[in-house]
């Protein structure tokens, strides 16, 4: 079981991605808000092994945070844009990297996948 968490300002895009993920074989979402805060102050111990980040949301010193507090976690920025405008964003010598929104059910379980290592064998 994949589990994940949802950090999206966007109330209506952030539900919608739960509905699609939660649809996918192996995935659950297992917290979601909109913003990181609200995670880290919860104090909750949640089993998990990505972050689906808002870009704007992003902020170094959070994403420090959650590497610290939760060091075997992956950070997936979701963006607005379309891929060819991405930065290359490094932090602590760790790659992150996005996913647009505008993306399909597929697109997301095959990042995520891609994000955490997890190799995906076709039948």
């Amino acid at each position: 079981m994949i589990n994940i968490i949802i950090i999206e300002q966007n109330k209506i895009f952030r539900e919608s991605l739960k509905m699609v993920l939660d649809q996918i074989d192996g995935y659950k979402v297992v917290f979601d808000d909109d913003t990181v805060n609200s995670l880290l102050d919860s104090k909750a111990e949640y089993c998990f092994q990505i972050i689906l980040l808002d870009w704007t949301s992003y902020d170094t010193e959070v994403t420090r945070t959650i590497f610290k507090l939760y060091p075997s976690t992956k950070v997936l920025l979701l963006s607005n844009y379309i891929e060819s405008t991405f930065p290359d964003i490094q932090l602590d010598g760790i790659s992150l990297d996005f996913i647009p929104k505008c993306s399909c059910k597929n697109v997301f379980e095959q990042k995520i996948k891609k994000t955490l290592n997890i190799k995906t064998i076709y039948k």
